[in-house]
Protein backbone atom coordinates (compact mmCIF):
# COMPACT_ATOMS: atom_id res chain seq x y z
CA UNK A 1 0.00 0.00 0.00
CA UNK A 2 2.68 2.94 1.08
CA UNK A 3 5.90 2.21 -1.39
CA UNK A 4 8.18 4.03 1.20
CA UNK A 5 11.76 4.81 0.08
CA UNK A 6 14.38 1.89 -0.61
CA UNK A 7 10.95 -0.09 -1.00
CA UNK A 8 9.07 1.95 -3.52
CA UNK A 9 10.58 0.43 -6.42
CA UNK A 10 9.85 -2.78 -5.86
CA UNK A 11 6.08 -2.01 -4.18
CA UNK A 12 5.64 0.00 -7.23
CA UNK A 13 7.31 -1.81 -10.03
CA UNK A 14 6.60 -2.86 -12.74
CA UNK A 15 4.19 -5.16 -11.80
CA UNK A 16 2.88 -6.39 -15.44
CA UNK A 17 -0.02 -9.55 -16.74
CA UNK A 18 0.79 -12.22 -18.40
CA UNK A 19 -2.67 -14.44 -17.58
CA UNK A 20 0.15 -17.23 -18.96
CA UNK A 21 -0.56 -20.71 -19.67
CA UNK A 22 -1.01 -22.62 -16.17
CA UNK A 23 1.60 -25.08 -16.04
CA UNK A 24 0.52 -27.95 -13.62
CA UNK A 25 2.99 -30.42 -11.91
CA UNK A 26 1.23 -33.57 -11.77
CA UNK A 27 -0.23 -34.63 -8.18
CA UNK A 28 2.27 -37.74 -7.63
CA UNK A 29 4.97 -36.03 -8.24
CA UNK A 30 4.29 -33.18 -6.13
CA UNK A 31 3.25 -35.09 -3.01
CA UNK A 32 6.87 -37.13 -3.63
CA UNK A 33 8.33 -33.17 -3.35
CA UNK A 34 6.19 -31.72 -0.99
CA UNK A 35 8.42 -29.75 1.76
CA UNK A 36 11.51 -29.72 -0.39
CA UNK A 37 10.62 -26.58 -1.27
CA UNK A 38 10.30 -25.32 2.01
CA UNK A 39 13.56 -26.83 3.11
CA UNK A 40 14.96 -24.52 0.32
CA UNK A 41 13.33 -21.52 1.36
CA UNK A 42 14.41 -21.94 5.01
CA UNK A 43 17.82 -22.69 4.26
CA UNK A 44 17.57 -19.75 1.43
CA UNK A 45 16.03 -17.32 4.25
CA UNK A 46 19.01 -17.82 6.21
CA UNK A 47 21.25 -17.05 3.59
CA UNK A 48 19.49 -13.86 3.19
CA UNK A 49 19.70 -12.52 6.47
CA UNK A 50 23.24 -13.26 6.77
CA UNK A 51 23.57 -11.02 3.31
CA UNK A 52 21.43 -7.85 4.73
CA UNK A 53 22.65 -8.26 8.64
CA UNK A 54 20.83 -5.16 9.13
CA UNK A 55 17.95 -6.62 8.28
CA UNK A 56 16.02 -7.17 12.10
CA UNK A 57 13.50 -9.63 11.55
CA UNK A 58 10.99 -11.85 8.93
CA UNK A 59 8.69 -13.92 9.20
CA UNK A 60 8.04 -16.62 6.60
CA UNK A 61 4.87 -18.80 5.19
CA UNK A 62 4.95 -21.44 2.63
CA UNK A 63 2.13 -23.64 1.27
CA UNK A 64 2.88 -26.83 -0.74
CA UNK A 65 0.04 -28.82 -2.95
CA UNK A 66 -2.21 -27.17 -0.20
CA UNK A 67 -0.45 -28.05 2.83
CA UNK A 68 1.67 -25.93 5.18
CA UNK A 69 5.15 -26.91 4.89
CA UNK A 70 7.23 -23.58 6.27
CA UNK A 71 5.62 -21.26 9.40
CA UNK A 72 8.66 -19.79 11.00
CA UNK A 73 10.13 -16.35 12.49
CA UNK A 74 14.04 -15.20 12.18
CA UNK A 75 15.75 -12.66 13.52
CA UNK A 76 14.25 -9.88 16.12
CA UNK A 77 11.56 -8.21 16.61
CA UNK A 78 13.69 -4.95 17.68
CA UNK A 79 16.80 -4.42 16.20
CA UNK A 80 19.92 -4.56 19.24
CA UNK A 81 17.45 -7.03 20.59
CA UNK A 82 16.98 -10.33 21.90
CA UNK A 83 13.51 -10.76 21.37
CA UNK A 84 12.84 -13.66 18.81
CA UNK A 85 10.50 -13.34 15.65
CA UNK A 86 8.54 -16.52 16.29
CA UNK A 87 5.62 -17.97 14.12
CA UNK A 88 3.11 -16.17 15.71
CA UNK A 89 4.99 -12.96 15.77
CA UNK A 90 2.13 -10.34 13.81
CA UNK A 91 3.61 -7.79 10.95
CA UNK A 92 1.94 -5.23 9.27
CA UNK A 93 0.91 -6.31 5.26
CA UNK A 94 -0.63 -3.05 4.32
CA UNK A 95 -1.98 -3.55 0.99
CA UNK A 96 -1.99 -7.80 1.13
CA UNK A 97 -5.22 -7.01 3.15
CA UNK A 98 -6.58 -5.81 -0.36
CA UNK A 99 -7.59 -9.16 -1.24
CA UNK A 100 -9.85 -10.00 2.04
CA UNK A 101 -11.46 -7.07 1.00
CA UNK A 102 -11.99 -8.63 -2.47
CA UNK A 103 -12.72 -12.17 -0.76
CA UNK A 104 -14.99 -10.30 1.38
CA UNK A 105 -17.15 -8.83 -1.44
CA UNK A 106 -17.05 -11.99 -3.31
CA UNK A 107 -19.03 -13.48 -0.24
CA UNK A 108 -21.45 -11.24 -0.56
CA UNK A 109 -22.24 -11.34 -3.87
CA UNK A 110 -22.59 -15.05 -3.98
CA UNK A 111 -24.64 -14.06 -0.93
CA UNK A 112 -26.75 -11.83 -3.22
CA UNK A 113 -26.35 -8.88 -1.52
CA UNK A 114 -24.10 -6.84 -3.48
CA UNK A 115 -23.39 -7.08 -7.69
CA UNK A 116 -19.73 -7.11 -8.99
CA UNK A 117 -21.43 -4.76 -11.93
CA UNK A 118 -24.12 -2.74 -9.65
CA UNK A 119 -23.31 1.35 -9.98
CA UNK A 120 -21.30 2.16 -6.25
CA UNK A 121 -24.74 4.29 -6.11
CA UNK A 122 -26.69 1.62 -5.59
CA UNK A 123 -25.05 0.61 -1.93
CA UNK A 124 -23.51 4.18 -1.39
CA UNK A 125 -25.91 7.00 -2.92
CA UNK A 126 -24.11 9.69 -1.55
CA UNK A 127 -20.62 8.71 -3.77
CA UNK A 128 -19.61 10.95 -5.83
CA UNK A 129 -16.57 11.22 -8.58
CA UNK A 130 -14.98 14.46 -10.11
CA UNK A 131 -16.56 13.49 -13.01
CA UNK A 132 -20.28 12.48 -12.61
CA UNK A 133 -20.35 10.79 -15.70
CA UNK A 134 -17.45 8.61 -14.10
CA UNK A 135 -19.55 8.82 -10.90
CA UNK A 136 -22.94 6.86 -12.90
CA UNK A 137 -20.21 4.26 -14.68
CA UNK A 138 -17.73 3.61 -11.50
CA UNK A 139 -19.27 -0.20 -10.22
CA UNK A 140 -17.97 -1.91 -7.64
CA UNK A 141 -15.89 -4.12 -9.88
CA UNK A 142 -13.82 -0.81 -10.56
CA UNK A 143 -13.43 -0.22 -6.88
CA UNK A 144 -10.79 -3.04 -6.67
CA UNK A 145 -8.96 -3.08 -9.82
CA UNK A 146 -7.05 0.30 -10.31
CA UNK A 147 -8.41 1.59 -13.76
CA UNK A 148 -10.84 4.68 -12.09
CA UNK A 149 -8.74 7.69 -13.30
CA UNK A 150 -7.75 8.84 -10.50
CA UNK A 151 -3.65 9.24 -10.42
CA UNK A 152 -1.01 7.18 -8.47
CA UNK A 153 -1.76 7.28 -4.83
CA UNK A 154 -4.63 9.99 -5.04
CA UNK A 155 -5.91 11.30 -1.96
CA UNK A 156 -3.74 9.01 0.30
CA UNK A 157 -3.23 11.91 2.60
CA UNK A 158 -6.20 11.31 3.70
CA UNK A 159 -5.45 7.81 4.91
CA UNK A 160 -1.47 8.59 5.79
CA UNK A 161 0.16 9.21 8.08
CA UNK A 162 -2.41 9.08 10.74
CA UNK A 163 -4.71 11.57 9.65
CA UNK A 164 -8.08 12.27 11.84
CA UNK A 165 -10.34 11.61 8.57
CA UNK A 166 -13.48 9.18 8.89
CA UNK A 167 -14.38 6.83 6.06
CA UNK A 168 -17.42 8.59 5.59
CA UNK A 169 -14.67 11.98 5.03
CA UNK A 170 -12.66 9.52 2.66
CA UNK A 171 -15.54 8.85 0.77
CA UNK A 172 -16.82 12.41 0.45
CA UNK A 173 -13.75 13.40 -0.13
CA UNK A 174 -14.36 11.67 -3.72
CA UNK A 175 -15.86 14.13 -5.57
CA UNK A 176 -12.76 16.77 -4.99
CA UNK A 177 -10.22 14.50 -6.38
CA UNK A 178 -9.21 14.99 -9.67
CA UNK A 179 -8.93 12.62 -12.52
CA UNK A 180 -6.05 12.11 -14.35
CA UNK A 181 -6.82 10.20 -16.96
CA UNK A 182 -10.10 8.52 -19.07
CA UNK A 183 -11.86 6.14 -16.97
CA UNK A 184 -11.28 2.37 -17.86
CA UNK A 185 -8.41 3.82 -19.71
CA UNK A 186 -5.60 2.97 -17.93
CA UNK A 187 -3.71 2.27 -14.80
CA UNK A 188 -2.51 3.50 -11.69
CA UNK A 189 -2.30 2.40 -8.17
CA UNK A 190 -5.43 3.54 -5.02
CA UNK A 191 -6.16 2.77 -2.33
CA UNK A 192 -8.84 5.08 -1.22
CA UNK A 193 -11.14 3.27 -3.34
CA UNK A 194 -10.68 -0.05 -1.27
CA UNK A 195 -11.59 2.31 1.65
CA UNK A 196 -14.63 2.63 -0.73
CA UNK A 197 -15.22 -0.53 -1.27
CA UNK A 198 -15.09 -1.62 3.05
CA UNK A 199 -17.80 0.95 3.02
CA UNK A 200 -19.85 -1.28 0.61
CA UNK A 201 -19.75 -3.92 2.61
CA UNK A 202 -20.35 -1.94 5.79
CA UNK A 203 -23.58 -0.31 4.20
CA UNK A 204 -24.93 -3.83 3.11
CA UNK A 205 -24.35 -5.76 6.36
CA UNK A 206 -24.80 -3.29 8.72
CA UNK A 207 -21.55 -3.89 10.47
CA UNK A 208 -18.01 -2.41 9.97
CA UNK A 209 -15.51 -3.59 7.60
CA UNK A 210 -13.00 -5.57 9.98
CA UNK A 211 -15.85 -6.68 11.63
CA UNK A 212 -16.65 -9.17 8.64
CA UNK A 213 -13.34 -10.02 7.87
CA UNK A 214 -12.99 -10.91 11.80
CA UNK A 215 -16.40 -12.98 11.88
CA UNK A 216 -16.56 -14.14 8.34
CA UNK A 217 -12.67 -14.97 7.27
CA UNK A 218 -10.10 -14.74 10.49
CA UNK A 219 -12.46 -16.56 12.65
CA UNK A 220 -13.51 -19.82 10.28
CA UNK A 221 -10.02 -20.09 9.11
CA UNK A 222 -8.65 -20.34 12.62
CA UNK A 223 -6.48 -17.15 12.27
CA UNK A 224 -6.67 -16.57 15.98
CA UNK A 225 -3.48 -14.28 15.87
CA UNK A 226 -4.58 -12.04 13.24
CA UNK A 227 -6.56 -8.87 13.61
CA UNK A 228 -7.88 -6.89 10.56
CA UNK A 229 -6.81 -3.16 12.66
CA UNK A 230 -3.20 -2.53 14.22
CA UNK A 231 -5.46 -0.91 16.79
CA UNK A 232 -7.08 -4.32 17.93
CA UNK A 233 -3.34 -5.85 18.24
CA UNK A 234 -3.73 -5.73 22.29
CA UNK A 235 -1.37 -7.47 24.17
CA UNK A 236 -0.36 -9.78 21.09
CA UNK A 237 3.23 -10.59 20.12
CA UNK A 238 4.53 -7.89 16.98
CA UNK A 239 7.09 -6.94 15.05
CA UNK A 240 8.91 -3.38 15.41
CA UNK A 241 9.36 -1.53 12.11
CA UNK A 242 12.20 -0.04 10.70
CA UNK A 243 13.54 1.85 8.61
CA UNK A 244 16.98 4.15 7.14
CA UNK A 245 16.18 7.93 7.50
CA UNK A 246 19.08 9.41 6.08
CA UNK A 247 21.00 11.09 5.78
CA UNK A 248 20.22 12.43 3.18
CA UNK A 249 16.75 11.16 2.34
CA UNK A 250 14.88 8.26 4.35
CA UNK A 251 15.96 4.93 2.52
CA UNK A 252 19.52 5.47 2.63
CA UNK A 253 21.89 6.00 6.53
CA UNK A 254 21.45 3.61 9.49
CA UNK A 255 18.92 1.87 9.80
CA UNK A 256 16.83 2.97 12.84
CA UNK A 257 13.44 1.79 15.16
CA UNK A 258 10.16 3.34 14.11
CA UNK A 259 7.38 4.30 16.05
CA UNK A 260 4.11 1.68 15.58
CA UNK A 261 1.21 3.63 13.88
CA UNK A 262 -1.25 1.72 15.91
CA UNK A 263 -3.88 4.07 14.20
CA UNK A 264 -4.86 3.64 10.67
CA UNK A 265 -8.23 2.38 10.78
CA UNK A 266 -10.20 4.38 8.38
CA UNK A 267 -7.88 3.01 5.72
CA UNK A 268 -8.67 -1.07 7.13
CA UNK A 269 -10.44 -2.67 3.78
CA UNK A 270 -6.96 -1.28 1.66
CA UNK A 271 -4.19 -2.19 4.00
CA UNK A 272 -5.22 -2.74 8.00
CA UNK A 273 -4.05 -6.40 8.32
CA UNK A 274 -1.84 -7.67 10.67
CA UNK A 275 -1.03 -11.18 10.40
CA UNK A 276 1.49 -13.88 11.80
CA UNK A 277 3.31 -16.69 9.66
CA UNK A 278 1.22 -19.64 11.17
CA UNK A 279 -2.12 -17.64 10.37
CA UNK A 280 -1.61 -16.26 7.00
CA UNK A 281 -0.94 -20.07 5.41
CA UNK A 282 -4.39 -20.87 6.21
CA UNK A 283 -4.95 -17.91 4.23
CA UNK A 284 -3.17 -19.06 1.00
CA UNK A 285 -4.55 -22.61 1.39
CA UNK A 286 -8.14 -21.71 1.04
CA UNK A 287 -6.81 -19.15 -1.73
CA UNK A 288 -5.16 -22.19 -3.42
CA UNK A 289 -8.01 -24.27 -2.69
CA UNK A 290 -10.67 -22.07 -4.86
CA UNK A 291 -12.65 -20.51 -1.87
CA UNK A 292 -12.07 -24.16 0.32
CA UNK A 293 -9.89 -25.36 3.32
CA UNK A 294 -8.61 -28.74 3.39
CA UNK A 295 -10.92 -29.42 5.94
CA UNK A 296 -13.79 -29.35 3.78
CA UNK A 297 -15.49 -25.49 4.99
CA UNK A 298 -16.23 -23.48 1.98
CA UNK A 299 -15.62 -19.63 2.34
CA UNK A 300 -16.42 -18.72 -1.40
CA UNK A 301 -16.87 -20.45 -4.63
CA UNK A 302 -14.30 -21.87 -7.36
CA UNK A 303 -16.25 -19.53 -9.72
CA UNK A 304 -15.70 -16.38 -7.56
CA UNK A 305 -11.93 -17.47 -7.15
CA UNK A 306 -11.74 -17.07 -10.89
CA UNK A 307 -13.47 -14.18 -11.09
CA UNK A 308 -11.08 -12.61 -8.59
CA UNK A 309 -7.66 -13.77 -10.39
CA UNK A 310 -9.37 -13.13 -14.24
CA UNK A 311 -6.97 -9.92 -15.73
CA UNK A 312 -9.10 -6.57 -15.97
CA UNK A 313 -6.34 -4.04 -15.93
CA UNK A 314 -3.37 -4.29 -17.82
CA UNK A 315 -0.24 -2.42 -14.92
CA UNK A 316 2.86 -2.73 -17.06
CA UNK A 317 4.51 -4.09 -20.45
CA UNK A 318 8.49 -4.89 -20.75
CA UNK A 319 10.68 -6.63 -23.24
CA UNK A 320 11.10 -9.36 -21.12
CA UNK A 321 14.00 -10.58 -18.91
CA UNK A 322 16.95 -8.83 -18.00
CA UNK A 323 20.21 -9.62 -16.31
CA UNK A 324 19.71 -8.83 -13.18
CA UNK A 325 15.85 -10.05 -13.48
CA UNK A 326 15.44 -13.24 -15.17
CA UNK A 327 11.67 -13.33 -14.30
CA UNK A 328 10.81 -10.24 -15.53
CA UNK A 329 7.53 -10.39 -17.49
CA UNK A 330 6.52 -9.09 -20.56
CA UNK A 331 2.88 -8.14 -19.40
CA UNK A 332 1.03 -7.85 -15.99
CA UNK A 333 -2.76 -7.59 -14.88
CA UNK A 334 -4.26 -6.26 -11.86
CA UNK A 335 -7.70 -8.87 -10.94
CA UNK A 336 -9.60 -8.07 -8.53
CA UNK A 337 -7.28 -7.44 -4.98
CA UNK A 338 -4.43 -9.30 -7.02
CA UNK A 339 -1.54 -9.14 -9.99
CA UNK A 340 -1.62 -11.68 -12.17
CA UNK A 341 1.79 -12.45 -14.39
CA UNK A 342 4.07 -15.40 -15.56
CA UNK A 343 7.07 -16.53 -13.43
CA UNK A 344 8.86 -19.33 -15.58
CA UNK A 345 6.24 -20.03 -17.18
CA UNK A 346 3.00 -20.27 -14.78
CA UNK A 347 0.99 -18.21 -13.82
CA UNK A 348 1.77 -16.43 -10.92
CA UNK A 349 -1.00 -14.30 -8.50
CA UNK A 350 0.63 -12.00 -6.27
CA UNK A 351 0.67 -8.71 -4.07
CA UNK A 352 3.22 -6.66 -2.11
CA UNK A 353 2.49 -4.27 0.81
CA UNK A 354 4.36 -1.66 2.68
CA UNK A 355 3.70 0.71 5.79
CA UNK A 356 6.59 2.75 7.62
CA UNK A 357 8.92 -0.33 9.15
CA UNK A 358 6.92 -3.11 6.89
CA UNK A 359 7.27 -4.57 3.95
CA UNK A 360 5.54 -8.03 2.65
CA UNK A 361 4.72 -9.86 -0.49
CA UNK A 362 2.21 -12.83 -1.32
CA UNK A 363 2.79 -14.81 -4.05
CA UNK A 364 0.82 -17.97 -5.24
CA UNK A 365 1.00 -20.70 -7.84
CA UNK A 366 -1.71 -22.07 -8.06
CA UNK A 367 -0.99 -24.61 -11.04
CA UNK A 368 1.34 -25.99 -7.80
CA UNK A 369 -1.46 -25.36 -5.04
CA UNK A 370 1.78 -24.10 -3.95
CA UNK A 371 2.74 -20.13 -2.42
CA UNK A 372 4.45 -18.50 -0.35
CA UNK A 373 4.42 -15.52 2.27
CA UNK A 374 7.28 -12.98 3.36
CA UNK A 375 6.77 -10.67 5.99
CA UNK A 376 9.61 -8.17 6.90
CA UNK A 377 10.14 -5.81 9.45
CA UNK A 378 12.28 -3.18 8.00
CA UNK A 379 12.22 -1.04 4.35
CA UNK A 380 15.47 -3.03 3.41
CA UNK A 381 14.21 -3.31 -0.85
CA UNK A 382 17.86 -5.43 -1.59
CA UNK A 383 17.09 -7.96 0.77
CA UNK A 384 13.24 -7.79 0.29
CA UNK A 385 13.59 -8.20 -4.00
CA UNK A 386 15.65 -11.45 -3.01
CA UNK A 387 13.20 -13.18 -1.18
CA UNK A 388 9.98 -11.77 -3.51
CA UNK A 389 12.01 -13.05 -6.74
CA UNK A 390 14.17 -16.26 -5.00
CA UNK A 391 10.65 -17.71 -3.06
CA UNK A 392 8.70 -18.47 -5.99
CA UNK A 393 11.76 -19.86 -7.98
CA UNK A 394 12.30 -22.34 -4.99
CA UNK A 395 8.61 -23.12 -5.43
CA UNK A 396 9.26 -24.54 -8.66
CA UNK A 397 12.26 -26.61 -7.42
CA UNK A 398 15.15 -24.41 -9.00
CA UNK A 399 17.85 -22.14 -7.45
CA UNK A 400 19.73 -21.48 -10.31
CA UNK A 401 19.86 -17.73 -10.22
CA UNK A 402 21.65 -15.53 -7.84
CA UNK A 403 18.99 -13.13 -7.00
CA UNK A 404 21.04 -11.96 -3.48
CA UNK A 405 24.00 -11.06 -5.60
CA UNK A 406 21.75 -9.25 -8.61
CA UNK A 407 19.67 -7.23 -5.61
CA UNK A 408 22.94 -5.76 -4.13
CA UNK A 409 23.98 -4.77 -7.54
CA UNK A 410 20.73 -3.18 -8.34
CA UNK A 411 20.77 -1.50 -4.89
CA UNK A 412 23.74 0.01 -5.06
CA UNK A 413 23.26 1.83 -8.79
CA UNK A 414 19.46 2.99 -7.04
CA UNK A 415 21.13 4.31 -4.08
CA UNK A 416 24.08 5.93 -6.26
CA UNK A 417 21.12 7.74 -8.52
CA UNK A 418 19.56 8.97 -5.16
CA UNK A 419 22.12 10.71 -3.95
CA UNK A 420 22.41 12.85 -6.79
CA UNK A 421 18.92 12.76 -7.42
CA UNK A 422 18.20 14.29 -3.78
CA UNK A 423 21.29 16.66 -3.89
CA UNK A 424 19.43 18.57 -6.70
CA UNK A 425 16.22 18.28 -5.84
CA UNK A 426 17.37 20.78 -2.28
CA UNK A 427 19.26 23.30 -4.76
CA UNK A 428 17.81 26.11 -5.65
CA UNK A 429 16.76 26.63 -9.35
CA UNK A 430 16.57 30.57 -8.76
CA UNK A 431 19.32 30.87 -6.99
CA UNK A 432 17.50 30.36 -3.43
CA UNK A 433 16.53 34.11 -3.50
CA UNK A 434 14.24 36.03 -0.98
CA UNK A 435 10.75 35.67 -1.49
CA UNK A 436 8.85 38.75 -2.98
CA UNK A 437 6.36 39.60 0.24
CA UNK A 438 7.17 39.87 3.92
CA UNK A 439 6.57 36.30 5.56
CA UNK A 440 3.20 37.92 7.52
CA UNK A 441 1.63 38.40 3.81
CA UNK A 442 2.12 34.14 3.78
CA UNK A 443 0.17 33.77 6.91
CA UNK A 444 -3.13 32.22 6.80
CA UNK A 445 -5.49 29.18 6.55
CA UNK A 446 -5.36 27.03 3.25
CA UNK A 447 -8.03 24.62 2.05
CA UNK A 448 -8.14 21.95 -0.30
CA UNK A 449 -11.77 20.43 -1.11
CA UNK A 450 -10.92 17.11 -0.61
CA UNK A 451 -7.90 17.18 1.95
CA UNK A 452 -9.10 20.28 4.79
CA UNK A 453 -7.52 22.79 5.95
CA UNK A 454 -3.47 23.71 6.28
CA UNK A 455 -2.56 26.26 8.65
CA UNK A 456 0.78 28.86 7.96
CA UNK A 457 1.46 31.02 11.12
CA UNK A 458 3.89 32.89 12.98
CA UNK A 459 6.46 31.89 14.96
CA UNK A 460 9.06 33.95 16.25
CA UNK A 461 11.13 35.04 13.11
CA UNK A 462 9.72 32.58 10.62
CA UNK A 463 6.76 30.61 9.95
CA UNK A 464 5.35 27.09 11.32
CA UNK A 465 2.75 24.87 9.70
CA UNK A 466 0.39 22.37 10.19
CA UNK A 467 -1.56 19.86 8.33
CA UNK A 468 -4.90 20.32 10.44
CA UNK A 469 -5.99 16.94 10.40
CA UNK A 470 -2.57 15.46 10.57
CA UNK A 471 -0.59 15.94 13.47
CA UNK A 472 2.26 14.28 12.03
CA UNK A 473 2.95 16.67 9.63
CA UNK A 474 3.82 20.23 11.54
CA UNK A 475 7.18 22.27 11.78
CA UNK A 476 8.57 24.95 10.24
CA UNK A 477 8.21 26.16 7.66
CA UNK A 478 11.55 27.85 5.89
CA UNK A 479 12.55 30.03 2.74
CA UNK A 480 14.04 28.13 0.20
CA UNK A 481 13.93 29.83 -2.91
CA UNK A 482 11.82 33.08 -4.07
CA UNK A 483 8.13 32.21 -3.33
CA UNK A 484 8.89 28.79 -2.62
CA UNK A 485 9.01 27.27 0.88
CA UNK A 486 10.15 23.71 2.47
CA UNK A 487 9.13 22.38 5.53
CA UNK A 488 10.54 20.59 8.53
CA UNK A 489 8.10 18.31 9.88
CA UNK A 490 8.96 18.02 14.11
CA UNK A 491 8.22 14.29 13.49
CA UNK A 492 11.34 13.18 11.23
CA UNK A 493 10.06 10.03 9.92
CA UNK A 494 7.90 11.93 7.48
CA UNK A 495 8.65 13.42 3.86
CA UNK A 496 9.08 17.01 3.80
CA UNK A 497 7.51 19.20 0.94
CA UNK A 498 7.92 22.00 -0.68
CA UNK A 499 5.20 24.96 -0.46
CA UNK A 500 4.96 27.14 -3.77
CA UNK A 501 2.52 29.96 -2.83
CA UNK A 502 0.86 31.61 -5.64
CA UNK A 503 1.16 35.27 -5.96
CA UNK A 504 -1.28 37.77 -7.64
CA UNK A 505 -1.00 41.10 -7.53
CA UNK A 506 1.37 41.31 -4.60
CA UNK A 507 -1.13 39.43 -2.27
CA UNK A 508 -0.81 35.21 -1.88
CA UNK A 509 -3.74 33.76 -3.03
CA UNK A 510 -3.01 29.95 -2.91
CA UNK A 511 -0.34 27.24 -2.93
CA UNK A 512 0.59 23.74 -4.58
CA UNK A 513 3.25 21.42 -3.08
CA UNK A 514 5.45 18.64 -3.44
CA UNK A 515 7.56 16.05 -1.56
CA UNK A 516 10.79 17.21 -1.21
CA UNK A 517 12.57 13.43 -1.60
CA UNK A 518 12.53 12.13 -4.81
CA UNK A 519 11.64 8.46 -3.18
CA UNK A 520 9.07 9.96 -0.87
CA UNK A 521 6.44 7.33 -0.47
CA UNK A 522 3.49 7.79 -3.26
CA UNK A 523 1.49 8.05 -0.61
CA UNK A 524 2.55 11.58 0.53
CA UNK A 525 0.22 13.28 -2.35
CA UNK A 526 1.36 16.57 -1.66
CA UNK A 527 1.40 16.89 -5.30
CA UNK A 528 -2.75 16.74 -5.34
CA UNK A 529 -3.49 19.76 -3.02
CA UNK A 530 -4.82 22.55 -4.80
CA UNK A 531 -4.70 24.33 -1.80
CA UNK A 532 -6.34 28.27 -1.99
CA UNK A 533 -6.00 31.13 0.85
CA UNK A 534 -9.08 31.75 3.26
Amino acid sequence: MIATTRRAALLSAFATVGAGALVATPRSARAAETGQAAAAIDLYAQQVMAAFPDEPGLGICVVEDGQITLAKGYGVKRMGGTDRVTDSTLFGVASNTKAFTAAALAMLVEAGKVEWDAPVTRYLPSFEMSDPVVTKLMTVRDLLCHRSGLTLGAGDLMIWPNPTHSRADIVAGMKHLPLGEGFRTGYAYDNVLYVVAGEVIAAVTGKPWEDFIQTRILDPLGMSDSVPLPSMIGDRSRAEPHARMGPPVRGLGPQTVLPFDGSFGAAGAAGGLNTSARDIGKWLQVQLGLGATPGGLKLWTEASSREMWKPHTITAWTDGPTADNPVRPTMQAYGLGWFIQDHRGERLLSHTGGLAGFISYTGLLPGRKSGIMVMTNAEEAPLFRALRYGGPDRLQGRADFDWIGSSKRVQATTDAKTIKDAAEAVTPKGGGVKPSLPLAAYVGTYRDPWYGTITVSVVKKGLKIAFDKTPALRGTLETFDGDTFRTRFEDRSQEDAFMVFEVKAGVVVGATMRAVSPLADFSYDYQDLRLTKV
